[in-house]
């Protein structure tokens, strides 16, 4: 049942993304740099990966690594996924 659950998340999740890419007729990268509308929620999740986020005495002081896929994408996404990074 969990396993379900986790693969409807990750569904949505991936609908969500490609459907706002689509309707702000956006492109993200794929792991051999071509521009696409339909990416993974998987390849997205390694794509952020690398974002390492620096905490100072319990408040975000730095997040590392942003480049403009990156930041085009949560702009896409809206504000909730925004704050994550911001």
């Amino acid at each position: 049942m969990v396993m379900t659950v986790c693969l409807l998340v990750y569904a949505a999740l991936e609908h969500r993304m490609r459907k706002s890419l689509l309707e702000n007729e956006s492109l993200f990268p794929n792991q051999t740099g071509k521009m696409i509308s339909n990416p993974t929620i998987r390849w997205v999740f390694q794509y952020f990966q690398n974002i390492p986020v620096i905490y100072v005495q319990k408040t975000k002081a730095a997040v590392l690594n942003i480049n403009g896929s990156h930041e085009k994408l949560l702009q896409i996404m809206g504000k909730r996924y925004r704050e994550f990074y911001s």
